[in-house]
């Protein structure tokens, strides 16, 4: 499983436009083949957004990153932000019984 911690650094004042972009990237990722869990999430204390999410494989992950979807909300949010986007993939396993 592949899991991406994509942190944005948005402009205060535009926080809120960068959450309704995303919500329709959101919707459409978690239909795309090889999802498992994608998720935008704020910070309560700084406001920071990140998307967390999970994909079955690197494969799946680079597919949805070629998506009409996601490239229109990159394009979208770059004058939002105050530096590039900050990604982290991680490889992971579930454990199972706890």
């Amino acid at each position: 499983m592949i899991i991406v911690n994509a942190k944005l650094p948005a402009k205060e004042e535009k926080i809120n436009e960068v959450i309704k972009q995303a919500e329709t990237l959101i919707n459409a990722s978690r239909t795309h083949e090889g999802n498992i869990s994608y998720n935008l999430y704020q910070d309560v204390i700084d406001g920071s957004l990140i998307f967390i999410e999970k994909w079955e494989s690197q494969e799946s992950l680079q597919a949805h990153m070629q998506t009409p979807e996601f490239i229109e909300f990159s394009e979208k949010i770059k004058e939002y932000l105050t530096a590039p986007l900050d990604i982290k993939l991680i490889v992971g396993e579930e454990i199972e019984g706890n």
